[in-house]
C-alpha cells in the first residue's frame, strides 16, 4: 500500500475512533437523564444529539476537516440535556438564582460541575495556571497527581484536548461549554498545542456560526 493510502486509512481508523467516543459520551448522558426520570426536555436534547451523531456517522469520516460545526451541535445538545436534569452530585449544570449556568469541568466536561480553582500546569515546560474544574481533579492535583482527562484518539495514540490541534475538537469543547461560556478557555489552554486552533476558531468560526 502507497504511503498516502497508509496514511489516510490510518486517519480514517483514528476518525472513527473519534466516533465512537461521541457514542459514549451520548451513551452516558442518556443514563444520566434515565437515572433522572427521564425529564421531557432532557429526553428531546438527548433525541437532538442522536440526530446529529446519526449525520455524521452517515458521512465520510474526514468530512470532520471540512465542516465541524455539528460536532459542536452535537456536544451543545448533550450540555443542555445535563442542564435539563434535578441539581444533585455531578448533575447540576443548571442554572443558579441568577440564571447563570456552572462551567463543566475543563479536563471532562462529564466529571460535573466545575467548582473549584485549581493550579495546573498543562506541561514541564509550561508555566502554572489557574483553571476551574470539578472538586476530584483539584484534590488529584493537589496531591501532585494528574486530572483524570478525557482523551481523544489521535495518530499519537490518545491524548487529553491540550496535546491535539485538531479544529473539530475546539467545536467539541465549546459545544460543552455552550451555556456557561468560553471566556475562560483560552487563558486555561493558553501556549497548548490546542491554543492556535482554539484562537482561530472563536476569532473567526463559532462567534459567526454559533
Amino acid at each position: 500500500m502507497p504511503s498516502h493510502d497508509r496514511e489516510a486509512a490510518q486517519t480514517r481508523g483514528v476518525l472513527l475512533r473519534i466516533f465512537d467516543g461521541f457514542d459514549a459520551e451520548l451513551a452516558a448522558v442518556e443514563e444520566r437523564v434515565a437515572r433522572a426520570g427521564s425529564p421531557a426536555a432532557a429526553v428531546a436534547r438527548t433525541a437532538d444529539a442522536a440526530r446529529i451523531r446519526d449525520g455524521l456517522r452517515a458521512g465520510d469520516p474526514t468530512d470532520l476537516f471540512l465542516d465541524p460545526t455539528p460536532v459542536g451541535w452535537f456536544t451543545a445538545q448533550l450540555a443542555q440535556a445535563s442542564a435539563c436534569l434535578p441539581a444533585g452530585p455531578g448533575q447540576g449544570f443548571g442554572p443558579d438564582a441568577s440564571g447563570r449556568y456552572t462551567a463543566p469541568c475543563l479536563f471532562d466536561p462529564h466529571h460535573g460541575p466545575a467548582t473549584v480553582s485549581a493550579l495546573w500546569q498543562p506541561s514541564p515546560d509550561l508555566l502554572p495556571r489557574p483553571v476551574l474544574c470539578c472538586p476530584e481533579d483539584a484534590a488529584r492535583m493537589a496531591r501532585g497527581e494528574a486530572p483524570q482527562a478525557h482523551t481523544f484518539a489521535t495518530l499519537r495514540g490518545p491524548r487529553p484536548i491540550w496535546q491535539c490541534d485538531d479544529r473539530f475538537l475546539v467545536f467539541w469543547l465549546l459545544g460543552h461549554f455552550t451555556l456557561a461560556g468560553w471566556e475562560r478557555l483560552e487563558a486555561s489552554l493558553a501556549h497548548t498545542a490546542f491554543s492556535a486552533p482554539l484562537n482561530y476558531v472563536t476569532t473567526h468560526q463559532w462567534s459567526k456560526g454559533n
